[in-house]
């Protein structure tokens, strides 16, 4: 008996060890703020706790960072930000690329990774990139491991190279994150370092690759005490006018508006824009489309681009619907009366205000609202002969809403719930879409069941048009054979196209995928995989059969940095 307890002891604390092998570093606090120079010359640097001993995560795992090339990080705070301090190591400085780049750009560049999760629940991490060259990059990290780098934070690095390598030095305002109002914190972190010229990756908390995403595994950020989320309240006031001449007519147009940024707390952000100009805006590319699908263009008006990832589940929210061209503007022109000509017929849609409450909390949970109003657009009609001047609308006053609640779980998991609804002033078409939304992987990430399935509903000319869609997919996650199986269907009503984005319906597609890769190097190759998949496609309305899809893709690096990638496909 005593030999059975004596074993079910050292069993217990083997979990208990093992639950306990995540890799930790202090973090100090000082009173002196550092100067952000790449000079880690403060006093305090000398006290700080160090997190060392960096491993490999490409193209190897877990192999232990070159003597020569090691990286040490220090860590500190105040009452206002967290500084970093990194010394990277490297007995061949003068082999460090130092290719410059805008933001958010990768080039010829080595690059020092923090990866920080003030929630400390390994599935919504901050990424702030500093390459050798001291250009940046930032990016906010779903939990399937999709990085968003439209996500720009204001923060301070600079990057000194010297004959040991090369030294960053990070300051990031809390204001840039989000965090829980408590006495004594502990936040997810990891460090990545990349040697470009050896095509080598190290992290300092190991990952396994072959297991779930990159977040679960990182190290922790001790002893923070005291600190408290700043107050996030800013105003952007703005104003701009227009001088236009035409044909001996001059014009003036004045415009105004605000927008205001306000943190509810420290999970939610409300965000509100009065009369927005997006006049200055990039224009899109011109395309040519000679498909039978909608052309998708990119968002470049920032109420729209920042604060939107919980809005983007399930793609039932476009924004570039907000504001685009009018409903019957390409209808004006077969709606004329005899010795009629259209004398102006605006090609977009003024916003007239707009608001976006989103985040998530401690927990998990993260909720999303949003709304915003378009105005009346006509177009204004001439009658030659008479000169009778008529208006026709070509949008009416419209509404736009959101509403979103996704629960996050067991660090790799969620259920979500989706609605969207246009309102339309008269008798223009109304439209709403609801959807639920479900990823769900196992405890140990090894196996994952995704889906969703959405209800939409168009009314148009009294009449009420529902549809619907949704798919199922099983797959194995881990490994080094993967594979997936998917059915998805949509009947012919089913239509998001007011709000979302869709290219076709009236679908009942089968779909398989199996892939082999590998993780650790061998005497040729630093990486390669190998992916086969196939899919049937078929008529949901009538299961006619309209195709099948087989492709088979190769690829293969080696040591030498030789990359060799092929595809072939059969339709």
């Amino acid at each position: 008996m005593k030999k059975y307890l004596l074993l079910y002891f050292l069993f217990i604390f083997s979990i208990g060890f093992s639950q306990q092998a995540k890799k930790s570093v202090k973090a100090l606090r000082v009173e002196k703020k550092p100067t952000i120079d790449g000079v880690l010359n403060e006093e305090f640097w000398k006290n700080a706790d160090i997190a060392k001993d960096f491993v490999m995560f490409r193209p190897g795992e877990g192999t232990p960072e070159n003597p020569n090339k090691k990286t040490v990080v220090k860590i500190a705070y105040d009452n206002e930000a967290i500084y970093f301090g990194a010394t990277l190591f490297d007995n061949t400085p003068d082999k460090i690329p130092m290719q410059f780049g805008s933001r958010d750009t990768f080039k010829n560049t080595d690059f020092f990774l923090i990866s920080l999760n003030p929630f400390n629940d390994g599935q919504n991490d901050f990424e702030f990139f500093v390459m050798s060259t001291n250009s940046q990059a930032d990016a906010k990290v779903f939990p399937d491991g999709d990085e968003d780098f439209s996500w720009n934070a204001v923060w301070n690095s600079e990057v000194t190279i010297n004959d040991n390598g090369w030294v960053v030095e990070v300051k990031i305002p809390y204001s840039q994150l989000r965090f829980a109002n408590t006495p004594v914190q502990t936040w997810g972190v990891n460090f990545h370092r990349k040697i470009n010229y050896l095509n080598e990756q190290y992290v300092w908390s190991p990952i396994n690759k072959s297991v779930g995403e990159i977040s679960f595994y990182s190290g922790e950020i001790t002893d923070f005490e005291n600190i408290e989320p700043p107050t996030r309240l800013s105003f952007y006031p703005y104003t701009s006018g227009t001088l236009s001449d035409y044909d001996g007519d001059t014009r003036f147009d004045a415009n105004f508006g605000l927008d205001i940024k306000y943190g509810l707390s420290e999970s939610y952000t409300l965000d509100v824009t009065l009369i927005p100009d997006f006049g200055q805006t990039a224009f899109d590319e011109t395309v040519l489309n000679l498909g039978p699908f909608e052309q998708r263009f990119s968002e470049k008006r920032e109420f729209f681009t920042e604060g939107t990832e919980l809005f983007t589940k399930g793609n039932l929210f476009y924004s570039r619907r907000i504001g685009n061209t009018p409903t019957d503007y390409y209808d004006i022109e077969d709606e004329l009366l005899e010795n009629e000509k259209i004398i102006e017929n605006p090609s977009t849609v003024n916003m007239i205000n707009a608001i976006k409450l989103s985040g998530r909390d401690k927990n998990g949970l993260g909720i999303g609202i949003f709304n915003a109003i378009t105005e009346k657009t006509q177009a204004t009609i001439k009658d030659t002969i008479t000169g009778v001047v008529r208006a026709q609308t070509t949008e009416p006053f419209t509404n736009y809403n959101v509403f979103v609640i996704d629960q996050q779980f067991n660090k790799n998991s969620s259920v979500s719930f989706v609605n969207t609804n246009v309102m339309r002033d008269g008798s223009f078409r109304d439209a709403n879409t609801s959807a639920l939304l479900y990823d769900i992987s196992d405890k140990e990430n090894k196996y994952n069941v995704r889906g969703n399935l959405k209800m939409s509903n168009v009314k148009e000319d009294g009449v009420n048009k529902p549809g619907y869609a949704g798919y199922i997919q099983l797959g194995k996650t881990f490994g080094n054979y993967q594979y997936y199986v998917e059915y998805s269907r949509a009947n012919e009503n089913y239509d998001i196209k007011d709000l979302g984005f869709i290219r076709r319906n009236n679908y009942a597609n089968y779909e398989g995928k199996i892939s082999y890769q590998i993780f650790e190097p061998t005497k040729t190759f630093n990486e390669y995989r190998i992916r086969f998949e196939a899919g049937l496609d078929y008529l949901s309305s009538t299961n006619a059969y309209t195709g099948n899809d087989f492709e088979l893709n190769a690829y293969f690096s080696t040591i030498k940095r030789f990359f060799l990638e092929q595809i072939s496909k059969l339709t």
